[in-house]
Formats: structure tokens, sequence, C-alpha cells
């Protein structure tokens, strides 16, 4: 079973562009079934504070693959 902290630590990858996209801040979880419904991805602007920031929602469902360093979503 992997914990929600070592997800957080692996590269969110798209797969279509083969763009990382960040890292997970933040998990929608259904706490009645515990399953995980979405995933949070910051923006990545430059350094993060020179813009607002922006954050993009994955669905689960979304969620391709995860590897020991990546997790591979489909926008």
């Amino acid at each position: 079973m992997m914990r929600s902290f070592d997800l957080r630590q692996k590269k969110v990858i798209d797969v279509e562009t083969a763009e990382l996209m960040g890292y997970i801040r933040d998990m929608d979880i259904d706490f009645e079934t515990g399953r995980i419904k979405s995933v949070t991805i910051p923006h990545r602007g430059f350094w993060g504070f020179l813009k607002k920031s922006k954050s993009v929602t994955v669905p689960w469902n979304k969620v391709i693959a995860i590897g020991s360093e990546f997790v591979i979503v489909k926008k």
C-alpha cells in the first residue's frame, strides 16, 4: 500500500505532451470508500511567486500509471 506522502514525492507527467506538471499538492478522498477522487497539482510558474498560483485538478480516473519516480496522467 502506498501512503499519500509517497505519492506527493513523485513527479507528475502529462502523457500527451510529456510535460512535467509538478508534484501532487492535494488529494480529494472519498472517506466512505477510502478511494482518491482527484489530485491537485499547483501550476509551475516562475518559482511560483511572480504569478498568481493556479492549480490543475486531475480526476483519479485520468491517472494512467504510478511508477517509482513518476505519476503519469492524461489531462
